[in-house]
């Protein structure tokens, strides 16, 4: 049974969202979305996200979906195209989460239409579960919570031959040394008073060489998140029947599996509460690895590439800022980022292993 491909919000009904579920076997026997109450969610710009509230008769499915579609502006949509993002995430659910455990929301349509770039994700709603807040940090037992459900998202993909030969997962990302040292530039006209010395030292130093860290990838590899950060995680809270969900995943690709624990501990928690539970929790991601049953890895591989690809969250509070509609609250998201991620790479001397 073939699903159609939604453009816009106004354009689902009632018979669309039936016939979605009764190709997952989420609608129970005879069951019909009869009723729906729209209410976006978020303002992305690269897509569009909207809570589908839904009325039933007879029995009784799911109360609500996320439905996740394209950006309707073309320019948007072209870029989401030549950056393969759409793509990605839409092959993700598609190929890669039905093999995977972790925080992966229960994807009921992924559909993509190439030629265009429309797309159509129907999702399970992680209500009323709280968005984390990237400038405000997360508590150690949520930072627990999150390297646990990594782990769980690595593993059961770990060294995966298939991915290891998707192309659509190897792409190299559109930034190199040459690239990254024009927005720098732009960055720190925009950003200098607000930079530690100290911190703009490692910010110089790692762009200079960032081709040779990019070029740097030493396996094991897994599926890669990308963008792993409390800004795209919903906290269910106690007795929450799926305890983490990890939306966003227009940035995943196949890689060094640490990038994103670093890049999560680097910035989601405060810089005295990192250093005092840093190994603790990373330790508590590779215990669980090895639970699931990931071999021939040991702990000072696991700790070394952790502290190699603490670099990553520099690199991201550096570019993104230059790359997305400029706002308050961003300025100071990315302000944070950079400070404990610099500061990140300074307690760990990572800067030895640019060398190793």
């Amino acid at each position: 049974m073939s699903i159609d491909l939604v453009r816009h919000a106004e354009d689902v009904n009632a018979e669309w969202l039936t016939s979605v579920f009764r190709k997952t076997d989420t609608a129970p026997a005879g069951a019909s979305v009869t009723s729906f109450d729209v209410t976006p969610i978020g303002t992305g710009q690269m897509s569009q996200s909207y809570r589908f509230t839904l009325g039933w008769d007879g029995a009784v499915g799911p109360q609500s979906v996320v439905i996740k579609l394209a950006a309707a502006d073309d320019t948007s949509r072209s870029t989401g195209i030549g950056l393969g993002i759409y793509e990605r995430e839409i092959r993700f659910y598609q190929e890669v989460a039905p093999r995977v455990q972790g925080p992966v929301a229960r994807c009921h349509l992924a559909v993509f239409d190439d030629s265009e770039g429309w797309f159509t994700l129907v999702l399970d709603d992680a209500a009323p579960a709280l968005q984390g807040d990237q400038i405000a940090g997360c508590t150690v037992e949520e930072a627990r919570l999150a390297m646990r459900e990594l782990a769980r998202l690595h593993a059961p993909v770990w060294e995966d031959p298939r991915l290891d030969e998707a192309e659509w997962l190897n792409q190299r990302p559109p930034i190199n040394a040459e690239v990254a040292g024009q927005l720098l530039a732009g960055f720190l006209e925009r950003y200098d008073p607000r930079i530690e010395p100290a911190h703009r030292v490692i910010v110089e130093r790692f762009i200079a060489r960032l081709d040779e860290w990019m070029d740097d990838r030493r396996r094991p590899f897994s599926i890669v998140h990308g963008d792993y950060r409390l800004d795209n995680m919903l906290f269910a809270g106690t007795g929450g029947a799926t305890p983490l969900t990890v939306v966003d995943w227009q940035t995943v690709s196949w890689g060094p599996p640490l990038l994103d624990a670093s890049y999560f501990l680097g910035a989601g928690l405060a810089v005295e509460e990192r250093r005092a539970t840093e190994e603790d929790l990373v330790r508590t991601y590779y215990e669980h690895l090895l639970a699931l049953g990931v071999a021939a890895f040991g702990w000072d591989a696991c700790w070394d590439e952790y502290r190699r690809k603490a670099f990553h969250g520099v690199l991201m509070a550096v570019v993104s800022p230059m790359l997305v509609v400029r706002t308050e609250r961003g300025d100071d998201m990315f302000m944070t980022s950079l400070a404990r991620h610099a500061q990140q790479v300074i307690d760990l001397d990572a800067e030895e292993l640019l060398a190793a």
